[in-house]
């Protein structure tokens, strides 16, 4: 079989991928609405939900903390990350990347 194949039904370019492609990532969801202190309530109900914020980023730094070096290697982590995990100015970047795209 010498069938000639033209060369540009093979080629293809692919997109420009970033390392990390924030359109996949899911919502954050311990990031706290800011509260507009307007009254008594409202000043409470953010200080509810940064509690809840909190507390939700603590679970999930304790339980990474009990995982083995080789776990958080396969999930792409080490311990070197936990300092930034959860610090928002750390992690303004990706946010930038995701809205200039």
């Amino acid at each position: 079989m010498s069938t000639s194949i033209s060369e540009d039904r093979f080629t293809f370019s692919l997109p420009s991928l970033s390392y990390i492609d924030t359109s996949l990532e899911e919502q954050n969801t311990f990031t706290a609405r800011p509260a507009r202190p307007h009254g008594f309530v409202e000043w409470l109900a953010g200080r509810v939900a940064a509690f809840r914020t909190w507390n939700a980023e603590r679970r999930a730094l304790n339980e990474l903390s009990q995982m083995s070096d080789r776990e958080l290697f396969d999930v792409g982590l080490n311990r070197s990350d936990f300092g930034r995990m959860f610090n928002d100015a750390t992690n303004e970047d990706l946010r930038n990347r995701g809205r200039l795209a």
